[in-house]
C-alpha cells in the first residue's frame, strides 16, 4: 500500500505547460457535477515527462481542473499546486531535488525526507524543513494512464508551482503567476460527502461515500499538510488489520528487511483507487470521484514535520464502506 502510494503520488502535485490566455475557458471539459458552476477551467494533460494546458499567468480564482494522463505514461499523471512562501519557486524546487548545501540552507531534499527515518536518525535530522511548512499546498488529483480526473481548487495571488506532488515525478514542474485577488464570494460545488483531515485522522464528517460518480469535499483542518489515497480492499476489512499491516511495514523498515505480512498484503489485497493532492491547513477542494462498491482504506502518507515518519504510521487512516 505504501509502495503503491509512492509511485501513484508521483502524481499528487504536478507540472504544466501552456499558452492559453488567462481568461480562457476550455469548451471540451465534460459536463459533470462540477462543471455546472461556470467556474474558469484548466484542462491539463500529463505526458511522459511534461504537462500541457496551464498558461504562464492566471487570474486568482476558483478553478475546475481536469487532469488527463496520456495513455503511454507508466504510472499515470497528477496535478497539484503549491505556493512557496519563505523561498522562491526555483529555490523550493532546487531544495527538493538537490543536496541542502546546493539549495536552501537547512533544507533536507524531500526525496530524502519522505521515506521512513533510519533507526539512528534523530527527529531533527528526519523532520522536514520549515520552508515546507510555510508553503501553501492547494490540492490536486491523480489520473491513471489514459484516464481523467476532475477537481476544484482555489488559487490565490502569488508565484505557484504545478507539479506531480512528488520530487521523483517524471513530469517537470512549471512555475506560473497568479494575479489579482481571490474573489470573496465563490460558488461552492454541491457534494455528497465530506472528508476531513487532521492530525492524525481522516473521517467522513458529512454525507456518505457512494459507488459511482460523486462529488466529494475534502478539507484539511489540521496543522500539517495531508492528502488521501482511497484504496478498495477486501470486504470486511478492519482498521485493526490496517494497523497490523503498518506495524509490520514499520518493523521491516527499521530492520532494513522486506516486510512479512501476517494478514493483508498491500500488493495483493488492494485495488486501484483515486488520490487527492496535498492540502495545507484551511484549504478545501472538491473532487469528482468514481468509487466501486467495496470496503476502502483512506490513508495519508505525508511525512510528519517532527520526525519524517509518514502520517499513516501515526494512525492517519480509516476504513469506510462505500455503499452501492
Amino acid at each position: 500500500m505504501r509502495q503503491r502510494l509512492v509511485s501513484v503520488l508521483g502524481a499528487v502535485l504536478l507540472v504544466i505547460l501552456g499558452t492559453l490566455p488567462a481568461t480562457a475557458r476550455q469548451e471540451a471539459t465534460p459536463v459533470t457535477g462540477l462543471a455546472g458552476l461556470g467556474l474558469p477551467t484548466l484542462d491539463v494533460t500529463a505526458t511522459a515527462d511534461a504537462y500541457e494546458g496551464i498558461p504562464e499567468s492566471l487570474e486568482a480564482g476558483r478553478y475546475l481542473v481536469t487532469i488527463t494522463a496520456a495513455a503511454d505514461t507508466e504510472f499515470g499523471g497528477g496535478v497539484a499546486f503549491v505556493r512557496p512562501s519563505v523561498v522562491t519557486a526555483e529555490e523550493f524546487l532546487a531544495a527538493l531535488a538537490g543536496p541542502p548545501d546546493e539549495a536552501v540552507a537547512g533544507a533536507t531534499p524531500m526525496a530524502e525526507a519522505t521515506p521512513m527515518a533510519e533507526a539512528e536518525a534523530t527527529p531533527a535530522a528526519a523532520g522536514l524543513p520549515p520552508f515546507i511548512l510555510d508553503a501553501a499546498f492547494a490540492g490536486g488529483a491523480y489520473a491513471a494512464p489514459g484516464e481523467s480526473a476532475q477537481f476544484v481548487v482555489d488559487l490565490g495571488p502569488g508565484e505557484w508551482i504545478a507539479w506531480g506532488d512528488d520530487p521523483e515525478s517524471p513530469q517537470e514542474p512549471v512555475v506560473f503567476q497568479v494575479t489579482g485577488e481571490l474573489p470573496a464570494d465563490l460558488p461552492e460545488p454541491e457534494s455528497g460527502a465530506t472528508l476531513t483531515m487532521a492530525e492524525y485522522s481522516i473521517a467522513v464528517t458529512a454525507g456518505q461515500l457512494r459507488a459511482g460518480q460523486q462529488v466529494v469535499k475534502v478539507e484539511n483542518v489540521g496543522a500539517q499538510p495531508h492528502f488521501i489515497f482511497l484504496g478498495p480492499g477486501p470486504d470486511g476489512m478492519t482498521e485493526e488489520q490496517i494497523a497490523t499491516l503498518l506495524e509490520e511495514e514499520m518493523a521491516a523498515e527499521m530492520a532494513g528487511t522486506e516486510p512479512v505480512y501476517s494478514d493483508l498484503n498491500p500488493e495483493e489485497d488492494f485495488g486501484d483507487g483515486p488520490s487527492t493532492g496535498t492540502q495545507s491547513r484551511g484549504t478545501t477542494t472538491w473532487h469528482l470521484l468514481d468509487l466501486e462498491p467495496a470496503t476502502h482504506v483512506l490513508v495519508c502518507f505525508f511525512p510528519d514535520f517532527a520526525d519524517g515518519i509518514p502520517h499513516a504510521y501515526k494512525g492517519m487512516y480509516a476504513v469506510v464502506d462505500v455503499a452501492a
